[in-house]
């Protein structure tokens, strides 16, 4: 059986849904095809992450109806909060000016993180980024790193993607596995045609390196043609769904990332310090050290008051070693009690990599790359084919999907509409007598 439309989506975890419904908006019949659950055994709080929204006068009300499409967001009261040594750093708090005031942050970084600089003196900041020290700059580079798709070292943190708008406001939500369901009922209601096939089989291919089809199987099998792809899918994600498709699109192999977040359940005792915990807080020890493994951790409420996620960032090499695993609980542990001491922290689970093996959770779900590993991120080899997920993002943040996704649409409706006018054309000339 023979189906298609003009543009197909191969997505998971809700990426491109709001793409896939812009599309839609344009008149273009679109496609998505949800392999979610072909890509490992993950809980609903590893598909969501540790990144929560910042939203700003750039996220549009269409955005914003894809986001409230799935699990509701909270807003962070007071906004993006740090606790370093001496004390919470709050982003949106009634102390926040008075802190920024008081920062040995230098008054350009301060304006450019606030929103206060234009693109002209922005251009000139990052120029002249080696004239700042890292005291007067470090909070420019953690608003690159910790929510990064690449790894530099704190003090080059902001030569590699774009800068989370800490300043904006913060919102988390609890993830569910209803969520994803509930967006893909939204994308039905804006004529999008949603798909979960049992397999991506093969793929078809025509003259000038491009792309015809895909084959499927599942409910709707057979041959699903296709004008234009978007593939939403890392190098990684890809061999583990079907290395054939991997070797047509990536036939360097897939990249492996030097470093992945991963998610600790533990139990904090009450004490002053839990109590007053807001929804989301990143736990930073030595703003000097490595931002990696428990000196980084994003602490995360859930829905039960003594019960909170920890994340953190390790090198991938690691993912499934069990003894490496547990020595970062300890010392977490450890980290913890130094801010709580009434605390006890106990570890009630370890990441899905201690109990899965690779053939069962395949790439990690938030990986961060090497600088070194640019050159292979984002190599397109089908003149209709695009490219999304981890490898394209500058970050995992609502605002770089949305922003890739705006690129991606502006140049889908520009061929749309040159398809088009191609086709009229071709009518009025078989109209000519």
């Amino acid at each position: 059986m023979e189906l298609g439309n003009p543009v197909i989506l191969i997505s998971a975890f809700g990426r491109g849904h709001w793409l896939a419904a812009a599309l839609a908006q344009e008149g273009i019949k679109t496609t998505l095809v949800d392999v979610s659950t072909k890509l490992g055994v993950w809980p609903s709080e590893d598909v969501e992450g540790p990144f929560g929204f910042f939203r700003n006068e750039k996220i549009s009300e269409s955005q914003m109806e894809r986001l409230y499409a799935d699990d509701p967001y909270d807003e962070v009261p007071n906004g993006f909060t740090l606790w370093l040594k001496e004390g919470p750093f709050e982003c949106k708090g009634p102390t926040t000016k008075f802190k920024i005031e008081k920062a040995p942050l230098s008054s350009h970084i301060k304006d450019y993180l606030l929103g206060g600089a234009n693109t002209k003196l922005s251009k000139a900041l990052y120029k002249n980024l080696e004239a700042f020290n890292f005291e007067q700059s470090w909070l420019l580079h953690l608003a690159h790193q910790w929510a990064g798709t690449t790894y530099k070292p704190n003090a080059q943190g902001a030569q590699a993607g774009e800068a989370v708008p800490l300043f904006s406001s913060f919102l988390v939500r609890q993830a569910t596995r209803n969520g994803l369901e509930k967006s893909l009922e939204w994308l039905a209601t804006k004529g999008v045609e949603v798909i979960k096939p049992h397999q991506i089989v093969d793929v078809s291919f025509g003259g000038g390196k491009s792309i015809t089809g895909l084959e499927l199987s599942g409910e709707k099998q057979g041959l699903f043609r296709a004008e234009q792809i978007v593939w939403m899918l890392t190098s990684e994600e890809t061999y583990f769904l079907n290395e054939r498709l991997g070797k047509y699109f990536f036939p360097e192999g897939p990249l492996e990332p030097e470093w992945c977040w991963v998610r600790y359940r533990v139990s904090l005792q009450q004490c002053f310090e839990r109590d007053h915990l807001p929804s989301h807080t990143l736990v930073m020890n030595d703003l000097y050290s490595p931002w990696t493994h428990e000196n980084m951790m994003v602490l995360q409420r859930t829905t039960l008051a003594d019960q909170f996620d920890v994340w953190m960032r390790i090198p991938t090499v690691q993912r499934f070693n069990k003894e490496y695993l547990t020595v970062r609980s300890h010392r977490m542990k450890v980290n913890l009690v130094e801010r709580m001491s009434l605390s006890e922290p106990q570890v009630l689970s370890f990441p899905q990599e201690y109990y899965y093996t690779y053939a069962q959770l395949g790439a990690a779900r938030f990986p961060v790359f090497g600088e070194k590993q640019s050159s292979r991120r984002g190599k397109v080899l089908y003149s209709n084919l695009q490219l999304d997920g981890p490898e394209e993002w500058p970050h995992y943040s609502w605002g770089a999907y949305f922003g890739r996704h705006e690129m991606i649409l502006g140049q889908l409706v520009n061929w749309w509409k040159e398809k088009l006018l191609k086709e009229q054309k071709e009518k009025r000339k078989e109209q000519v007598p």
